[in-house]
């Protein structure tokens, strides 16, 4: 099967149908044998179009001129472009592939292609110098103008910047050793024996970052390590339960973080991991049993109606890890960007209030409540926190953190820990 093809394919897919990309490449890989290099060429093909859509878009748009396009030809041509500036294949390779397979779809498409393709080919790529600073940003790292400016409310330009580059390298791979399953050194041992490179992360006690595909080792299959990038693995590590403490976490799926308070508590305690949506709880089963974990109890609980379920000040810490508008994991959900309108961060943030709101009255006195989302906005950050604590003044911050996505090559992240006085 060709490897450009089914690359081509899933593009147009993603961008027809507002796809999100990671399903749709899971799909493709899944429905159709490729060889381990062309597997390899199908996700960066699929992952980088997607990740650079503005940029491809500019640097062609002198080429296409005003007729518009069908999005087969649109996704077509981003994907040929995208080779042509950004991979070592040979230009003629390129075009005489997007010529073909535009004439599988439409005869009459194959010579406009190769037009557009042939004087792309030819030329410099189109300069930025004339743009503004927000444009300049948008163009470069293939980021909506609206969202470079709403988050330049929150941070300076060069900040901006660095965050937006960050987005477009490439994602290396957290994972945690999972202390339930053996010791660090024995972990490390086997890492060494099955011949997985690693390196010690710069965040996190038992994190470190891979290389390859780790799914498929043993040491994965067994629960010994499992994947959780860098900065979600800091929010139970900040957290930093007791042994035998009662914790609700109240939107635990995929169920990561609460697997890591379980093994930070050696399995003593009890944890009520809840979710809205039961296939979600049962995913987070099957997590649990594969990593050892056996102080969980999960519930199919909707976090706006705890009082419904729960007697008050039961617990002696809550996580929230509330919904939110993603905004610190574009590295590997570009689709996010290109998607999420203000309504709705508007309408997220509302969301989070309610969570807040319901959840607060079942933290013991004396006890931790901790907020978390993977986004960088301040919105739904530090002025959610500030307006709750307004309005709760019986809680107080313990630490309060944002990590930015280029301090430690992961995910952004803010977490805050509250004490109820």
């Amino acid at each position: 099967m060709n490897a450009r093809k089914l690359a081509f394919e899933a593009i147009d897919k993603i961008i027809t149908n507002k796809s999100f990309s990671n399903l749709a490449v899971n799909e493709f890989l899944n429905k159709f044998e490729l060889s381990a290099e062309d597997r390899v060429l199908f996700t960066k093909l699929v992952y980088g179009t997607i990740e650079r859509l503005i940029t491809l878009d500019f640097y062609l748009e002198p080429y296409v001129g005003q007729r518009k396009q069908k999005t087969w030809v649109r996704a077509l041509l981003c994907m040929s472009a995208y080779q042509l500036i950004y991979m070592r294949i040979p230009d003629y390779a390129v075009v005489n592939e997007a010529v073909e397979l535009a004439n599988v779809k439409d005869r009459h498409i194959g010579s406009f292609v190769n037009a557009v393709l042939r004087n792309f080919q030819r030329n410099p790529l189109r300069s930025l110098d004339d743009l503004d600073e927000i444009g300049r940003l948008s163009i470069k790292y293939s980021f909506p103008n609206w969202l470079v400016a709403y988050l330049l409310k929150d941070y300076d330009a060069s900040t901006i910047e660095k965050i937006l580059e960050e987005f477009l390298n490439e994602k290396e791979t957290g994972i945690r050793i999972n202390t339930l399953k053996g010791s660090r050194e024995e972990i490390l041992a086997q890492l060494d024996e099955e011949q997985i490179e690693y390196r010690v992360a710069p965040i996190g006690k038992n994190a470190l970052v891979v290389t390859g595909d780790i799914q498929k080792s043993q040491l994965f299959l067994t629960g010994k390590i499992t994947i959780q990038d860098l900065s979600a693995q800091m929010v139970a590590e900040t957290m930093d339960p007791a042994p035998g403490d009662v914790i609700l976490d109240i939107c635990s799926a995929p169920g990561g973080k609460t697997a890591h308070l379980a093994a930070l508590l050696n399995n003593t305690g009890v944890i009520y991991a809840c979710d809205v949506y039961l296939h979600k709880i049962k995913l987070m089963e099957t997590t649990f049993r594969r990593l050892g974990v056996n102080n969980v109890k999960t519930q199919l609980i909707d976090a706006r109606n705890l009082k419904e379920h729960l007697e008050p000040e039961s617990f002696d810490q809550i996580l929230a890890d509330v919904p939110c508008s993603g905004l610190g994991v574009l590295s590997h959900k570009a689709d996010i960007k290109y998607n999420l309108k203000l309504g709705a961060i508007e309408a997220i943030k509302k969301l989070q209030q309610e969570i807040l709101e319901s959840t607060y009255p079942f933290v013991k006195k004396g006890g931790f409540f901790t907020y978390s989302t993977c986004t960088i906005n301040k919105e739904e950050n530090e002025a959610q926190i500030k307006a709750f604590l307004e309005k709760h003044p019986d809680f107080g911050v313990v630490e309060q953190k944002t990590i930015l996505p280029f301090q430690y090559h992961c995910d952004g992240f803010f977490i805050c820990k509250m004490r109820r006085k």
